[in-house]
């Protein structure tokens, strides 16, 4: 459990982050900070998801987990964390040559998008792109229900075995 508290943690730092360096013409047009994620907002983690992992990422139940995260922080990073993807939404809107909401261009057009942001010169519109990235994947590989979905094969500890090597003090090589 506390390794889930510190990753969702580090995961709203990375959000706090990339928002504050938006520059502040265009943060003053941002959403709202809000307490949880819309059906808007969780819409467009739905849509980043497919683009991440395909079909499998319908197993995801990210509906009802994304909550749940919000609830291990506290209120000023939750209420981050839920803006960013509206902010993610109106942003791509206003910085990419689309009008048209993120959810509804077609998963090429999405894929297209969130490349263009995690490889941007812009480092507000990368840190954007790479919180929102963690915020899905930090679900993924959390439920093991949804390893075979996804194509993860699960974590290294448990199914490698690793060589365990002797300390050897004071010998002679």
């Amino acid at each position: 459990m506390a390794s889930l508290v510190t990753r969702r943690t580090l995961l709203a730092l990375g959000a706090a982050s990339a928002v504050l360096l938006v520059p502040s013409p265009l943060r003053a047009a941002l959403p709202p900070p809000k307490a949880r994620f819309g059906d808007d907002d969780l819409d467009v983690i739905a849509a980043l998801a497919r683009v991440l992992y395909g079909p499998g990422a319908d197993a995801l139940s990210l509906r009802t987990s994304l909550p749940e995260t919000l609830g291990f922080l506290d209120e000023g990073q939750q209420a981050l964390l839920a803006s960013l993807p509206s902010t993610f939404d109106l942003l791509s809107r206003a910085l990419v040559p689309t009008v048209h909401p993120f959810v509804t261009l077609s998963e090429a057009q999405q894929g297209a998008a969130l490349n263009d942001w995690l490889h941007s010169r812009v480092a507000f519109r990368r840190q954007i792109g790479q919180a929102l990235r963690q915020l899905v994947l930090s679900h993924c590989y959390t439920d093991e229900t949804v390893y075979a979905d996804i194509a993860y094969p699960g974590p290294w500890l448990g199914r490698h075995v690793l060589p365990i090597h002797p300390l050897r003090f004071g010998e002679p090589e």
